[in-house]
């Protein structure tokens, strides 16, 4: 019975890299969810391989990842790189004013991959959410700022902040087709004693943003978000 299963266990290691080499070259057909090295598909759910491609439309050229927004239907306009310091500034940068159905408070300096990345986020995850709770699509997002040469939290921490990068998005409010407005502040404090829509909105919009970003930090996180939500393409993953 072992050797049967260390058999079985053998076979399908082996097949293992040929199937990815069918893959990759083209002979194997599967639903580009599925495969790693389709390209990134705005119309494509939240899947296993999704960050894998955000990933390599953010470590390619910056045309590649304009071209995609482009395609997106993303309004922005892409802006020349930035060296404030050694450790500030952005590349590959572009000028973001709305995407999707989505309008920013003002336009804002954001690394094009984290565009990307909020406009997958509203398509799968935003909207959907307030739909559900509020019958009514969100309109406008009311943000805190992208870029700021500072380390993490505004201190004295030894570690730069993503913001330093523009490779992140602070956001304060979200506004809805009706007139409705839910802001962290308030709507996220108010589910923590009774059940709302503006919690439950806000909790499965950053849960939301999850498969999208590296770190979605919110009020639970610390006292340092205790306003907002930040999203951004770090390194460090986190999810709260």
């Amino acid at each position: 019975m072992r050797a049967v299963r260390f058999l079985l266990l053998l076979a399908v290691v082996l097949a293992l890299p040929v199937t990815a080499w069918m893959m990759h070259s083209g002979l194997l057909q599967v639903p580009a969810r599925w495969n790693p090295w389709a390209a990134l598909d705005i119309a494509e759910r939240p899947g296993m391989f999704t960050r894998m491609k955000l990933d390599r439309l953010a470590s390619g050229p910056p045309a590649a990842c304009y071209a995609w927004l482009d395609a997106a239907g993303v309004r922005h306009t892409p802006i020349a790189d930035r060296f404030e310091t050694e450790s500030c500034g952005w590349q590959g940068a572009t000028r973001l004013s709305a995407f999707g159905g989505v309008r920013l408070s003002s336009a804002v300096s954001l690394s094009c991959p984290v565009a990307a990345a909020l406009a997958l986020w509203e398509r799968h995850a935003l909207q959907p959410a307030a739909i559900v709770q509020f019958g009514s699509p969100v309109s406008r997002v009311d943000h805190l700022g992208s870029y700021a040469c500072r380390n993490i939290y505004g201190g004295s921490y030894d570690r730069r902040s993503e913001h330093a990068r523009a490779n992140a998005l602070d956001i304060a409010s979200f506004r809805m087709g009706d007139g409705r407005v839910v802001s962290v502040l308030k709507g996220w404090r108010k589910a923590d004693a009774v059940p709302t829509p503006e919690g439950a909105f806000l909790r499965e919009a950053s849960k939301g943003a999850c498969p999208y970003f590296s770190a979605v930090l919110g009020p639970e996180y610390n006292s340092a978000h205790f306003d907002h939500l930040h999203l951004d393409l770090g390194r460090y993953r986190v999810c709260r």
